[in-house]
Protein backbone atom coordinates (compact mmCIF):
# COMPACT_ATOMS: atom_id res chain seq x y z
CA UNK A 1 0.00 0.00 0.00
CA UNK A 2 2.85 2.41 0.87
CA UNK A 3 4.45 1.86 -2.51
CA UNK A 4 1.12 2.35 -4.26
CA UNK A 5 0.54 5.65 -2.46
CA UNK A 6 4.07 6.75 -3.38
CA UNK A 7 3.52 5.94 -7.03
CA UNK A 8 0.19 7.76 -7.11
CA UNK A 9 1.66 10.84 -5.47
CA UNK A 10 4.57 10.87 -7.92
CA UNK A 11 2.20 10.56 -10.86
CA UNK A 12 0.04 13.37 -9.48
CA UNK A 13 3.12 15.59 -9.12
CA UNK A 14 4.11 14.95 -12.73
CA UNK A 15 0.61 15.77 -13.94
CA UNK A 16 0.50 18.98 -11.94
CA UNK A 17 3.93 20.00 -13.24
CA UNK A 18 2.89 19.37 -16.82
CA UNK A 19 -0.36 21.25 -16.42
CA UNK A 20 1.39 24.15 -14.78
CA UNK A 21 3.94 24.50 -17.58
CA UNK A 22 7.68 23.99 -17.80
CA UNK A 23 9.86 25.03 -14.89
CA UNK A 24 12.90 25.17 -17.21
CA UNK A 25 13.17 26.31 -20.83
CA UNK A 26 16.26 26.69 -23.03
CA UNK A 27 16.83 27.21 -26.77
CA UNK A 28 19.77 26.28 -28.97
CA UNK A 29 19.76 29.71 -30.66
CA UNK A 30 19.26 32.98 -28.81
CA UNK A 31 18.98 34.93 -32.05
CA UNK A 32 18.16 34.37 -35.73
CA UNK A 33 18.67 36.68 -38.69
CA UNK A 34 16.84 36.88 -42.00
CA UNK A 35 17.91 38.41 -45.29
CA UNK A 36 15.71 41.01 -46.93
CA UNK A 37 13.83 38.23 -48.78
CA UNK A 38 12.88 36.48 -45.52
CA UNK A 39 12.87 32.75 -44.99
CA UNK A 40 12.48 30.11 -42.31
CA UNK A 41 14.56 29.13 -39.27
CA UNK A 42 14.11 26.26 -36.81
CA UNK A 43 15.08 26.66 -33.15
CA UNK A 44 15.24 23.65 -30.84
CA UNK A 45 13.52 24.05 -27.47
CA UNK A 46 14.39 22.00 -24.40
CA UNK A 47 11.81 22.10 -21.60
CA UNK A 48 10.64 19.90 -18.71
CA UNK A 49 7.00 20.63 -19.39
CA UNK A 50 4.60 22.48 -21.63
CA UNK A 51 5.40 25.90 -23.11
CA UNK A 52 3.80 28.40 -25.46
CA UNK A 53 4.65 31.53 -27.46
CA UNK A 54 3.90 34.47 -25.20
CA UNK A 55 5.08 37.36 -27.43
CA UNK A 56 6.04 37.63 -31.09
CA UNK A 57 6.69 40.57 -33.49
CA UNK A 58 3.82 41.17 -35.89
CA UNK A 59 6.09 40.62 -38.93
CA UNK A 60 7.04 37.11 -37.77
CA UNK A 61 4.99 33.91 -37.92
CA UNK A 62 5.68 30.89 -35.74
CA UNK A 63 4.72 27.24 -35.65
CA UNK A 64 5.42 24.94 -32.73
CA UNK A 65 6.19 21.26 -32.84
CA UNK A 66 7.53 18.92 -30.21
CA UNK A 67 10.81 20.43 -29.12
CA UNK A 68 10.95 22.90 -32.02
CA UNK A 69 9.71 26.39 -32.86
CA UNK A 70 9.61 27.28 -36.57
CA UNK A 71 10.15 30.98 -37.24
CA UNK A 72 9.13 32.53 -40.59
CA UNK A 73 9.59 36.01 -42.03
CA UNK A 74 8.30 37.45 -45.30
CA UNK A 75 10.27 39.86 -47.51
CA UNK A 76 11.11 43.11 -45.73
CA UNK A 77 9.40 45.87 -47.73
CA UNK A 78 9.77 48.55 -45.06
CA UNK A 79 13.08 49.93 -46.34
CA UNK A 80 14.61 49.66 -42.87
CA UNK A 81 16.12 46.86 -40.80
CA UNK A 82 13.84 45.48 -38.10
CA UNK A 83 14.26 43.58 -34.86
CA UNK A 84 12.04 42.02 -32.22
CA UNK A 85 11.81 39.29 -29.58
CA UNK A 86 9.96 36.01 -29.45
CA UNK A 87 9.24 35.04 -25.85
CA UNK A 88 8.52 31.43 -24.90
CA UNK A 89 6.74 30.86 -21.60
CA UNK A 90 6.41 27.86 -19.34
CA UNK A 91 5.28 28.68 -15.83
CA UNK A 92 4.40 32.33 -15.30
CA UNK A 93 7.94 33.32 -14.35
CA UNK A 94 9.82 30.91 -16.64
CA UNK A 95 10.71 32.33 -20.06
CA UNK A 96 13.20 32.03 -22.92
CA UNK A 97 13.83 34.80 -25.45
CA UNK A 98 14.84 34.55 -29.12
CA UNK A 99 15.88 37.80 -30.81
CA UNK A 100 14.77 38.04 -34.44
CA UNK A 101 16.44 40.41 -36.92
CA UNK A 102 15.84 41.11 -40.60
CA UNK A 103 17.99 43.16 -42.93
CA UNK A 104 16.62 45.63 -45.45
CA UNK A 105 19.59 45.49 -47.86
CA UNK A 106 22.00 43.01 -49.36
CA UNK A 107 24.75 42.26 -46.82
CA UNK A 108 27.20 40.19 -48.88
CA UNK A 109 28.14 38.95 -52.35
CA UNK A 110 30.68 36.11 -52.09
CA UNK A 111 31.76 34.25 -55.27
CA UNK A 112 33.05 30.68 -54.92
CA UNK A 113 35.93 31.77 -57.20
CA UNK A 114 37.24 35.17 -58.26
CA UNK A 115 38.47 34.01 -61.68
CA UNK A 116 37.10 32.25 -64.74
CA UNK A 117 39.27 31.14 -67.66
CA UNK A 118 38.45 30.13 -71.23
CA UNK A 119 40.32 28.46 -74.05
CA UNK A 120 40.33 30.32 -77.39
CA UNK A 121 37.34 28.17 -78.51
CA UNK A 122 35.20 29.87 -75.85
CA UNK A 123 32.20 28.35 -74.06
CA UNK A 124 30.24 28.89 -70.84
CA UNK A 125 31.46 28.58 -67.27
CA UNK A 126 29.48 28.93 -64.01
CA UNK A 127 30.41 30.22 -60.56
CA UNK A 128 28.26 29.80 -57.43
CA UNK A 129 27.54 33.09 -55.66
CA UNK A 130 26.64 33.23 -51.96
CA UNK A 131 24.50 36.33 -51.43
CA UNK A 132 21.36 37.50 -49.66
CA UNK A 133 20.64 40.10 -52.32
CA UNK A 134 17.64 39.58 -54.57
CA UNK A 135 18.52 41.99 -57.36
CA UNK A 136 22.16 41.45 -58.35
CA UNK A 137 23.38 43.74 -61.13
CA UNK A 138 25.97 42.20 -63.48
CA UNK A 139 28.39 44.13 -65.70
CA UNK A 140 30.61 42.14 -68.09
CA UNK A 141 33.60 43.47 -70.06
CA UNK A 142 33.81 43.51 -73.86
CA UNK A 143 34.17 40.04 -75.30
CA UNK A 144 32.26 38.32 -72.48
CA UNK A 145 28.62 38.05 -71.40
CA UNK A 146 27.34 37.17 -67.93
CA UNK A 147 23.99 36.54 -66.24
CA UNK A 148 22.99 35.77 -62.64
CA UNK A 149 20.08 33.59 -61.51
CA UNK A 150 19.32 31.39 -58.49
CA UNK A 151 22.73 31.87 -56.91
CA UNK A 152 24.70 31.02 -60.06
CA UNK A 153 26.70 33.35 -62.32
CA UNK A 154 26.96 32.11 -65.93
CA UNK A 155 29.81 33.56 -68.00
CA UNK A 156 30.06 33.04 -71.77
CA UNK A 157 32.90 33.78 -74.20
CA UNK A 158 32.70 33.33 -78.01
CA UNK A 159 35.52 31.89 -80.08
CA UNK A 160 38.47 34.29 -79.95
CA UNK A 161 40.29 34.79 -83.25
CA UNK A 162 42.36 37.67 -81.92
CA UNK A 163 44.77 38.15 -79.04
CA UNK A 164 44.25 36.92 -75.51
CA UNK A 165 41.86 39.05 -73.49
CA UNK A 166 41.08 39.73 -69.87
CA UNK A 167 38.47 41.81 -68.08
CA UNK A 168 36.51 42.31 -64.87
CA UNK A 169 32.96 41.14 -64.21
CA UNK A 170 31.32 43.38 -61.60
CA UNK A 171 28.50 42.19 -59.32
CA UNK A 172 26.70 44.86 -57.30
CA UNK A 173 23.65 45.06 -55.04
CA UNK A 174 22.85 47.93 -52.69
CA UNK A 175 26.25 48.86 -51.20
CA UNK A 176 27.84 45.43 -51.74
CA UNK A 177 30.07 44.43 -54.66
CA UNK A 178 32.34 41.65 -55.93
CA UNK A 179 34.77 41.31 -58.83
CA UNK A 180 35.46 38.23 -60.94
CA UNK A 181 38.33 38.26 -63.44
CA UNK A 182 37.55 36.68 -66.82
CA UNK A 183 40.31 35.70 -69.25
CA UNK A 184 40.50 33.91 -72.59
CA UNK A 185 43.36 32.61 -74.67
CA UNK A 186 43.62 33.96 -78.19
CA UNK A 187 44.37 32.62 -81.65
CA UNK A 188 47.28 35.06 -81.97
CA UNK A 189 50.05 35.87 -79.52
CA UNK A 190 49.00 38.76 -77.26
CA UNK A 191 52.61 39.95 -76.89
CA UNK A 192 53.42 40.47 -80.57
CA UNK A 193 49.79 40.63 -81.78
CA UNK A 194 50.51 37.89 -84.31
CA UNK A 195 53.53 39.49 -85.98
CA UNK A 196 56.08 37.16 -84.37
CA UNK A 197 58.29 40.19 -83.66
CA UNK A 198 58.68 42.62 -80.77
CA UNK A 199 60.73 45.80 -80.27
CA UNK A 200 64.39 45.12 -79.58
CA UNK A 201 65.14 45.96 -75.96
CA UNK A 202 68.83 46.55 -76.58
CA UNK A 203 68.34 49.47 -78.96
CA UNK A 204 64.75 50.40 -78.18
CA UNK A 205 63.80 49.77 -81.80
CA UNK A 206 66.35 52.26 -83.25
CA UNK A 207 68.62 49.66 -84.84
CA UNK A 208 71.76 51.11 -83.26
CA UNK A 209 73.26 51.65 -79.83
CA UNK A 210 75.41 54.58 -78.66
CA UNK A 211 78.60 54.07 -76.70
CA UNK A 212 79.87 57.15 -74.90
CA UNK A 213 83.56 57.16 -74.02
CA UNK A 214 83.69 60.66 -72.55
CA UNK A 215 81.61 63.81 -72.38
CA UNK A 216 82.58 64.74 -75.94
CA UNK A 217 83.26 61.39 -77.54
CA UNK A 218 80.75 58.73 -78.47
CA UNK A 219 80.16 56.29 -81.32
CA UNK A 220 77.04 54.67 -82.74
CA UNK A 221 77.20 50.95 -83.40
CA UNK A 222 74.74 48.79 -85.29
CA UNK A 223 72.66 46.78 -82.78
CA UNK A 224 73.85 43.22 -83.12
CA UNK A 225 70.79 41.86 -81.27
CA UNK A 226 68.47 42.85 -84.10
CA UNK A 227 70.85 42.35 -87.05
CA UNK A 228 73.01 45.48 -87.05
CA UNK A 229 76.82 45.73 -87.31
CA UNK A 230 79.71 48.17 -87.72
CA UNK A 231 79.85 51.75 -86.48
CA UNK A 232 79.43 55.28 -87.70
CA UNK A 233 82.88 55.36 -89.39
CA UNK A 234 81.23 54.35 -92.61
CA UNK A 235 80.69 50.67 -91.80
CA UNK A 236 77.48 51.17 -89.83
CA UNK A 237 74.66 48.74 -90.64
CA UNK A 238 71.46 49.42 -88.76
CA UNK A 239 69.52 46.58 -87.20
CA UNK A 240 65.82 46.08 -87.87
CA UNK A 241 64.87 47.23 -84.37
CA UNK A 242 62.73 44.09 -84.03
CA UNK A 243 63.51 40.67 -82.59
CA UNK A 244 61.75 37.31 -82.36
CA UNK A 245 58.88 37.34 -79.86
CA UNK A 246 60.00 35.46 -76.74
CA UNK A 247 56.45 34.32 -75.91
CA UNK A 248 55.48 32.65 -79.19
CA UNK A 249 58.97 31.98 -80.56
CA UNK A 250 58.23 34.06 -83.65
CA UNK A 251 55.18 32.06 -84.77
CA UNK A 252 52.67 34.78 -83.92
CA UNK A 253 50.41 32.21 -82.20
Amino acid sequence: MKYLLFSLSTLLLLILTACGGASSISVDKNSVSFAIDGGEENVSVTADGSWNVKDCPDWVKTETQEGVIIIKAERNETGAAREGNIVLQGKSNVEATITVKQFSKCTHITPASDEVEFEKEGGTETINIDTDGSNINVEAPDGFSATFADGVLSVTAPTNEEGAKRGEIKLTCDNQSATIYASQKGSICPTCRGTGKVKCKSCGGKGYVTHAYSDDWEDDYGCSDCGGSGKDDGSLKLGSGRVKCPDCGGTGH
